[in-house]
């Protein structure tokens, strides 16, 4: 069942959703006090809209990391068995069903000079399923990341 949102949950989504704010900077921004912004948090939290009251942007460049995103081309009937084979990679870190030019799209981390370890380790656990084709990118740095749902 859809969880049903009011405005004010809404904006609150919003604002926890883009960017680093303690409960003080949130009841500014929201005009109500800082006990009125934790209870709205816990309440979604409560709800299962969120898992984590905090949310952390890592620079990637500043931690010797890079992110790996791949496309994936994949025949329906093989789409829950690549997916799952995926979500054992401990270097995963976003997988989605989608609809376009990819049917999955995921990221992965890797330590900088590792791309191609990490990539052939994703063609590795691909090519015993024997069914999906592929594209790779590798980003080395990150010009916005914002994933609020509103």
């Amino acid at each position: 069942m859809a969880v049903v949102l009011d405005e004010f949950d809404k904006k609150l989504l919003h604002e926890v959703c883009t960017g680093i704010h303690s409960y003080d900077d949130l009841a500014k921004m929201m005009k109500v006090t800082r006990g009125t912004v934790y209870r709205r948090i816990d309440k979604l939290e409560k709800m299962h809209v969120i898992r984590k009251k905090i949310m952390a942007i890592p620079e990637y460049k500043n931690l010797n990391l890079s992110a790996i995103i791949v496309g994936f081309h994949v025949a329906y009937h093989d789409m829950d068995k690549i997916i799952e084979a995926i979500k054992t990679m401990p270097e995963l870190r976003l997988l989605w069903r989608t609809f376009g030019v990819h049917q999955v799209v995921a990221v992965l981390n890797c330590e900088k000079g590792s791309e191609g370890q990490t990539i052939n380790k994703l063609h590795k656990t691909l090519s015993e399923l024997g069914t999906a084709q592929y594209q790779v990118s590798i980003g080395f740095e990150w010009e916005k990341v914002e994933i609020p749902p509103y």
